[in-house]
């Protein structure tokens, strides 16, 4: 008796003691294409996907990946139908639709892309301001974080709808400059404009700019996310979202 009341004992404390591992889940994130940041066809899905993805499996779950237009990304994360988008830079207004973390995926280096045989001299790292006291027209792709800044600084700007008509009215001279991150540029001019995209070349870096994951504030995996980026991303204590855009 005494040995059978010494095993209910200690079975009593294993069923005490124990606790269950937390459920792996699967989150799926909906984003557009942004080489070699993030794309279909880059390896790993692109080098901040790799980032998300070390982060979540971190936390003991699986991370899945929508490729969309990004205006649909936004949207579809904006109004809880997906849990989380990256990668975005932080605005006041984003962040009243978002969670927004404290900790990016990375940053992007920004410069102007313009045709070399217009400015032969080249074109230097020019501010905003300095966009508009050079008298340069600048082409921007619509909803863009750019778009409050130059509006702001009083520039001339033509807007379109999509990254092809902006690449093809810089080549054709239908605007002076084009603004886009380093790497992604010089993946995508060559992308929508083949052998031309060596005619156009661009400034040195003007802005950085971290980019962050954005999570729904209505869909109910979006709070649960942002804690687990928290938890689990790399910290980079030098950014927050407040200095996302100088």
């Amino acid at each position: 008796m005494r040995q059978l009341g010494s095993f209910i004992c200690i079975l009593m404390l294993f069923c005490f003691l124990y606790v269950p591992a937390s459920r792996s889940e699967t989150f799926t994130f909906a984003v557009g294409e942004w080489p070699p940041f993030i794309g279909a066809k880059s390896p790993g899905f692109g080098s901040h996907t790799q980032i998300v993805r070390r982060v979540i499996e971190k936390a003991g779950h699986q991370a899945k990946f929508d490729f969309l237009p990004w205006q649909r990304s936004y949207q579809m994360v904006r109004n809880g139908t997906y849990a989380a988008t990256f990668s975005w830079s932080y605005t006041d207004e984003r962040s009243e639709e978002f969670y927004f973390p404290e900790r990016p995926v990375g940053l992007a280096t920004y410069v102007h892309f313009y045709k070399k045989d217009r400015f032969p001299d080249g074109i230097g790292p020019l501010s905003f301001d300095d966009l508009r006291k050079e008298g340069l027209s600048v082409v921007a792709v619509r909803n863009y974080w750019y778009e409050d800044m130059l509006e702001a600084a009083g520039v001339t700007v033509e807007y379109v709808s999509t990254e092809q008509l902006a690449w093809s009215m810089l080549l054709h001279e239908r605007a002076d400059v084009y603004m886009e991150s380093t790497e992604v540029g010089m993946i995508r001019k060559a992308v929508f404009l083949g052998d031309e995209a060596s005619l156009l070349v661009h400034s040195p870096t003007f802005l950085e700019v971290p980019m962050y994951p954005m999570f729904s504030r209505k869909h109910p995996d979006g709070r649960r996310l942002l804690e687990i980026w928290e938890a689990s991303s790399p910290p980079d204590p030098e950014t927050t979202p407040e200095a996302a855009i100088r």
